[in-house]
Parts: structure tokens; C-alpha cells; sequence
């Protein structure tokens, strides 16, 4: 009876998952905590980026005729799918289509660089122009062991993957620290980046900061499989061992 309890007990600790799996940020701390930001997001417009443009000037009547897609834009209680139907969408050769100024190649530039140079255009036509820029299709999706997994929209282009994940409901108790796959694509390169969020090597990481369409999966743990399983269907070996072991004792005490 002894063994047959123990094979019990045996059982239900075995897909406990330990305190040590289950921590972020415990590995290689320096001894300073202040780390310096030396690797900021470099957000550059892509193919299938949706832009959102406004133009403003100290004559605003010169500026309506460059604002032709900008009313739902700035509309109220729009929703974010609407907004971006109402954005310039960079085609597969990196150009949109822009009022009065024609066909412009933005892939490659930063939204500074890009709002620069449609200054510059803007000059000969209206006074003093402001240009409003934005990326309205900044998503990241997140999928694998967080408790809301999904794909989300970001208003703004600074957000890093701890957000991310905080976003989707953070990790289980069965998500694997060591092991979390950021799939990337940048300049018509697709990568795939494993990050170790228990190193503190990753705050310093090029992926602590996220670009748009970022994907991150996050693996489960060996632990997990077990878990999943029919928990009746695991207890039979069990018992059937204990049974027949508790059998063979029986018959030998009788001996």
C-alpha cells in the first residue's frame, strides 16, 4: 500500500513546472542596472504599409486640395480598420499615390525622412507646410503560450516585445522562457530570431524593440505535453502496476 500511494504522490507532482522556469530576467544581471539605449527601432516604410498623411499650412485653403484622403482620418469614433482604408498604401515598388505631387518612393525611409522630403515637394506649392505622417499598420501578433493570443494594432511605432507580450495576457506557466521565436521581415528578408528572456543580454538586444509585422511564438515546455493528455488515461499504467505489484506482495506474505 505503501508503494501504491507513493506512485500516486509520484504522479501528481510530476507535471509541476519548477519555480526556476518560471521566472523572467534571472540570468547574468550586471552589476550596474542602468542600461544605456543604443539600439532604437529602426522603423522603416515598407511594401503594404498604409501611411496616413495630413497637411497643414498657414493658408489652409492651399492645403485642402493635398488632404483629399484625410477626412475619415480624422473623424471621431472611426474605427482603426476604416482609418487605414483611408490611408496611402505603399505598393510592391515602394511608391504611393499622392494629390497634386504625383507618384512618390517613400520604401526604404523613416517616417522622418519621408515627412522631410514631402516638405521639400510641398514648398513650391503652399507656404510654410507641416506635414502629419503616420504608419497606420503597425501590428505585432503573438501566439503560443500567452493567455490571449491575437494580433494587435499600435498606435504608435515604439513598442517593445515585453509589451507585447503584456498585450496578449502574458506567458503561462507552461510558456518556455529560454526559447521565444520572433519571426521578422525586413528589406524582402524573412528571419527567424530566438530570444532568451531569462538572459539579461536580451534589454540590450536588437528584438527588445519590435518592428511592424512582427510575429512572436511562444514554445511551450516538455511539462506541458503531459499535462494536456487524458489524465485518466495516464493514472491506468499506474494503477495497474501498483495492483499487480500489491498482488505479488500479498502472495508472498501468504507464503
Amino acid at each position: 500500500m505503501i508503494l501504491f500511494f507513493g506512485a500516486i504522490l509520484l504522479y501528481s507532482t510530476s507535471s509541476c513546472v519548477s519555480h526556476k522556469r518560471l521566472v523572467n530576467y534571472r540570468e547574468d544581471f550586471p552589476e550596474s542596472t542602468r542600461i544605456a539605449i543604443t539600439k532604437q527601432p529602426d522603423i522603416r516604410i515598407q511594401a503594404n504599409d498604409v501611411l496616413g498623411i495630413k497637411i497643414f499650412s498657414s493658408d489652409i485653403e492651399l492645403a485642402v486640395p493635398f488632404n483629399i484622403n484625410s477626412e475619415l482620418q480624422s473623424a471621431s469614433l472611426v474605427s482603426l480598420e476604416t482609418i487605414q482604408l483611408s490611408g496611402y498604401l505603399v505598393n510592391q515598388e515602394g511608391k504611393i499615390d499622392f494629390p497634386v505631387l504625383g507618384t512618390l518612393k517613400l520604401e526604404g525611409l523613416s517616417i522622418t525622412q519621408a515627412k522631410d522630403s514631402l516638405v521639400e515637394k510641398l514648398k513650391q506649392y503652399i507656404k510654410d507646410p507641416v506635414v502629419n505622417l503616420r504608419l497606420l499598420n503597425f501590428r505585432v501578433t503573438v501566439s503560443g503560450e500567452v493567455r490571449n493570443p491575437g494580433a494587435f494594432n499600435i498606435l504608435n511605432e515604439r513598442i517593445s516585445l515585453l509589451d507585447a507580450l503584456a498585450l496578449a495576457g502574458d506567458l503561462t506557466d507552461y510558456a518556455d522562457r529560454k526559447s521565444i521565436l520572433l519571426v521578422r521581415e525586413k528589406d524582402g528578408i524573412r528571419s527567424l530570431n530566438q530570444i532568451d528572456l531569462q538572459s539579461a543580454a536580451f534589454f540590450q538586444s536588437e528584438y527588445y524593440y519590435l518592428m511592424q509585422n512582427d510575429l512572436i511564438y511562444v514554445k511551450p515546455i516538455q511539462a506541458k505535453a503531459g499535462s494536456v493528455q487524458d489524465q485518466s488515461s495516464k493514472m491506468v499504467p499506474i494503477l495497474s502496476a501498483a495492483a499487480t505489484l500489491a498482488a505479488v506482495l500479498i502472495a508472498l506474505f501468504k507464503n
